[in-house]
């Protein structure tokens, strides 16, 4: 009985036939390609570095990912939203729009309660409250009625917001008094969430019932 000591044939060396590093780099990475392919095709696939290396791998890309892409962007994203606070706080500090329109109206009361059982302040109270309760009744009620006086109060506003500003800044202001009115039409006015079924009831029809019954 014979046995094979035949030693396992060893991958040709790399030939250092040029001294440039080029060809060397070249001859190298087919020299690693050659081992690698034999390899795989043994019985020792995968390797046992091949693991551990991918999940270092992996953990590298997630890395790099989180520190190169998501926390730059989140940085961003928190730097607007703090200056978008920061201006929203100042605008409602500021309140400039909202004089605007309530200025003006407050002025038309003014200039036209002469003759009136009450003075000026208590008919300026009175138009708020009214805007203020027919809004209430429009948008938690739904009111027909408040509705319809929702959409008067908002068009005599813009009228006297028109009728007191003078200049060309009329058209300016009776635009932004509509743009206030629009914006809080949106829920005064919206529609409800839910949506009504009508149920139609077909009239009896004799022939059709004949013709069925003939069927069968």
């Amino acid at each position: 009985m014979s046995t094979d000591t035949t030693a396992p044939a060893r991958p040709a060396p790399i030939e250092d036939t040029d001294a440039r590093w080029a060809p060397m780099l070249n001859e190298w990475a087919g020299d690693l390609w050659r081992r690698f392919h034999r390899t795989r095709n043994s019985d020792d696939w995968p390797p046992e570095w091949l693991l551990p290396a991918a999940g270092v791998a992996g953990m590298l890309l997630v890395a790099l990912l989180l520190f190169g892409l998501v926390l730059p962007l989140l940085r961003w994203i928190g730097r607007f939203l703090v200056d978008a606070v920061d201006d929203g706080l100042g605008w409602l500090h500021d309140w400039n729009l909202t004089h605007v329109v309530l200025d003006p109206v407050r002025e038309y009361l003014t200039a036209h309660s002469a003759g009136l059982p009450i003075d000026a302040q208590t008919l300026w109270w009175t138009w708020c409250t009214a805007g203020i309760g027919l809004f209430a009744f429009a948008f938690l009620w739904r009111a027909v009625a408040a509705r319809l006086g929702w959409v008067l109060f908002g068009a005599a506003t813009v009228a006297m917001v028109w009728a007191t500003t003078t200049g060309p800044a009329r058209t300016t202001t009776a635009g932004i008094a509509a743009l206030w009115w629009i914006a809080l039409s949106l829920f005064a006015l919206r529609r409800p969430w839910t949506q009504q079924r009508v149920t139609v009831h077909l009239p009896e029809l004799p022939w059709l019932a004949r013709i069925l019954q003939r069927g069968e």
